[in-house]
């Protein structure tokens, strides 16, 4: 039986946990997913931290090969880096497909630059556009390695030309979202034409309410929750402007912040400048246990993103937990929430619109009903058996990459 299921190699950036943001995570996640299934995968990526291992199989039966990337404290950083991913793909890519000894071998790509050798070798793939890569990651890494106006703006154009020419050669293409797909056929018409739409997976067997059902909590003392990259994009920044407005109308309310980034330090200053110290935490880093009780335990979570929003892992996280979300009219926000109820979309991305929508839930008679449906909002048609049998359906008519 599992003979005839194929092997599948992930070429994507990084993969969890060596790095722990939403693109990263769903790789790891599909990954495993499809191997409970009786495929096989193997898994490139560039390595995060000098310590991880060149080739490891994994608990949960992925295989991880990983090649080392140029360092963003080289000036030339953005010159080099798509020379050295692509030879860094090159070097494991027959690996990797060997790894699957007699099975039917699908390259499945989730980050245009390591499908950069593929895609010239006209080597048949999938590729699951996650975001407009061009778009969000140099935005993000401001901080890691500034660039001069004229150099950033020929990596931008480089990078936006490297993933339109993937998109291009691409056998099959995927999108998360409505907005994602949209965004695809703004870099070439008729590859938005060719999209499937999957939803993006979670796992709804561990992201579920408490078994004594919701906690109950202190109508006086809303918690807020949020687990975002502390980076401009994501729009932590506007959700602390926005405390002073909620703490106006509910001054006992909290808001808990978890997630690291460039933009840890300069959030630590503005909480104290407020002085929401004693309302507002910075919980850095946290792990699926805390991660998921802090789901639980809050009243509202909020992704605030200013811009960019491929699909919203977290909102689909807590809506899993039976926790309601407050999301802002920005990617894919309002299309995870749609069907719910409209008072869940601010009318923008500022702290006012922000505020306003928060106060706006927690006042809402509707609430605990609207909460109530949460969970059946994304269970089953987003669980990641769903989800990787959408996959394996798409692997059946992508030619074999041998």
């Amino acid at each position: 039986m599992t003979s005839s299921l194929p092997h599948i190699v992930m070429l994507t950036n990084a993969v969890a946990p060596d790095k722990l943001g939403g693109l990263e995570r769903y790789v790891r996640e599909l990954s495993r997913g499809l191997v409970a299934t009786g495929a096989s995968v193997t898994v490139i990526a560039k390595r995060t931290a000098d310590d991880q291992a060149d080739d490891e199989i994994t608990a949960d039966g992925v295989r991880v090969r990983r090649y080392s990337p140029p360092p963003k404290t080289d000036p030339l950083f953005a010159v080099r880096y798509a020379g050295v991913i692509t030879r860094g793909v090159r070097a494991h890519l027959e690996s990797a497909i060997a790894d699957g000894g007699s099975r039917r071998t699908v390259l499945h790509g989730h980050f245009p630059v390591p499908l950069l050798g593929p895609a010239r070798s006209r080597r048949p793939y999938v590729y699951t556009c996650h975001a407009p890569v061009h778009r969000e990651l140099l935005s993000e890494r401001r901080g890691s390695y500034a660039l001069p106006r004229p150099v950033r703006a020929a990596a931008v154009g480089g990078l936006r030309a490297s993933e339109r020419f993937v998109l291009q050669r691409a056998h099959a293409l995927v999108t998360l979202s409505s907005f994602v797909r949209d965004e695809v056929a703004a870099l070439d018409a008729r590859c938005g034409e060719r999209v499937v739409q999957i939803p993006g997976g979670l796992d709804t067997d561990w992201f579920h309410p408490a078994p004594a059902g919701p906690r109950r909590t202190d109508p006086r003392a809303p918690v807020l929750f949020t687990a975002r990259r502390l980076v401009e994009r994501t729009g932590v920044d506007a959700l602390v402007e926005a405390m002073p407005a909620v703490l106006a109308q509910a001054p006992a309310a909290r808001l808990d912040i978890a997630g690291s980034g460039p933009l840890a330090d300069a959030l630590a200053r503005r909480i104290d400048e407020l002085g929401l110290t004693a309302n507002v935490r910075l919980l850095g880093r946290i792990d699926e246990t805390d991660l998921r009780e802090h789901y639980r335990d809050a009243d509202l979570a909020l992704t605030p993103t200013r811009a960019l929003e491929g699909f919203g892992l977290s909102t689909a996280e807590a809506l899993a937990c039976g926790t309601l979300a407050v999301v802002t009219p920005v990617g894919a926000n309002p299309e995870l929430v749609s069907g719910l109820a409209p008072v869940l979309v601010a009318r923008g991305a500022g702290p006012g619109d922000i505020a306003a929508a928060i106060l706006a839930v927690l006042r809402d008679p509707a609430r605990d009903a609207l909460r109530s449906r949460a969970r059946a909002h994304v269970h089953p048609h987003w669980a990641w058996s769903h989800v990787v049998d959408r996959h394996l359906e798409l692997y059946d008519r992508v030619p074999t990459a041998r």
